[in-house]
């Protein structure tokens, strides 16, 4: 997955639109803030992160970057106006391995992310590691989400006891696990929309509720909208980019 880190809804409907028409899984946060409190199963292949209007050049978000651990093994890509040479070694000496104008042809745009991510696919065989408890909880949340899954059966399954695991759940995700499952679903259900799923009740059964009711009340209280108006403006949004880009890379 491609996480695209900006606060500027034109660059983000611009490289997100490219990505997305051409079969790549991009989600899109405005601060770092937003992912520390995500649910994301896993860190993201690579972070694009624009920085193209910010005074320092990046610096401070790529310090942030840096020292947040689930993100250090993270490719990391800048986003800017130019990509002077003094921008460029500002950002490699940063922890980034790359600068992208973001004046950049769309179809070496999507080359380029191409290339990165098979390196990243690499770097990750060579960096073979245990899972944290984070990772462990959400693995656990996603294969268990379509049955009868709670917090006791989330620690039978974890082998670990309730308060560890709620001690756990406040550390990653600053709310007890109860919340986590709910917040898992209700992204997960997001992520099966900008996929193309279009059914409210399907999509509740897909990602665990057996009420649908229930599903349409957490969405919106996490989503700030239903989850129809939800699909209307994904849908809407699909075909704009549809007008806007060509599809680049078979």
């Amino acid at each position: 997955m491609i996480l695209l880190l900006s606060s500027h809804e034109d660059v983000c409907a611009k490289f997100a639109g490219v990505l997305k028409n051409n079969d790549l899984d991009v989600s899109m946060i405005s601060s770092l803030q937003e992912w520390a409190s995500g649910f994301g199963l896993n860190p993201p292949s690579l972070l694009l992160v624009d920085v193209h209007q910010l005074d320092d050049g990046g610096l401070a978000i790529l310090s942030e970057i840096q020292s947040n651990e689930s993100l250090t093994h993270t490719c990391i890509v800048v986003l800017s106006s130019q990509c002077t040479l003094n921008q460029r070694i500002q950002c490699l000496q940063s922890g980034a391995i790359d600068c992208i104008p973001i004046s950049i042809d769309p179809f070496e745009f999507v080359l380029k992310i191409h290339n990165l991510l098979a390196m990243s696919r690499r770097v990750k065989i060579a960096l073979k590691r245990e899972p944290t408890d984070k990772e462990r909880i959400l693995s656990a949340i996603k294969q268990n989400m379509k049955g009868t899954l709670n917090v006791e059966s989330l620690s039978g399954e974890l082998f670990m006891s309730r308060s560890s695991l709620q001690r756990s759940c406040i550390r990653y995700f600053q709310c007890g696990p109860k919340e986590v499952i709910t917040r898992f679903r209700i992204q997960y259900a997001v992520s099966l929309v900008e996929f193309g799923a279009n059914n409210v009740a399907s999509l509740a059964y897909s990602v665990g509720y057996t009420n649908v009711n229930n599903f349409i009340s957490a969405f919106k209280r996490l989503q700030d909208s239903t989850p129809k108006e939800f699909m209307k403006r994904r849908q809407l949004e699909r075909a704009t980019h549809l007008n806007n880009f060509t599809i680049l890379v078979a």
